[in-house]
C-alpha cells in the first residue's frame, strides 16, 4: 500500500463524513426553525390570555365603582 492509496481511502472517508455531518446539520437547523415557530405561537397565545386576564381583573374594580356610583 502506497502513501497515496492510504490518503485516497482517508479522503473518501472524510468526504463521506462531511456529507453526513452536513445532512445532520440541515436536519438540526430545520428542527430549530420548527421549535422557534412553536415558541412564537405560544408567545402569541400567552399574550392573548394575559390580555384577557388583565381585562377581567381590571373590569371587576371598574364594575364595583360603577355600581357604587349608581347606588
Amino acid at each position: 500500500m502506497t502513501a497515496e492509496n492510504g490518503w485516497k481511502e482517508w479522503q473518501n472517508h472524510i468526504l463521506k463524513e462531511l456529507e453526513r455531518l452536513s445532512t445532520a446539520i440541515g436536519w438540526i437547523q430545520k428542527d430549530i426553525q420548527n421549535v422557534s415557530i412553536s415558541v412564537a405561537k405560544l408567545q402569541v397565545k400567552a399574550g392573548a390570555w394575559g390580555a384577557l386576564g388583565g381585562a377581567i381583573a381590571a373590569s371587576i374594580p371598574m364594575g364595583m365603582l360603577i355600581i357604587r356610583n349608581l347606588a
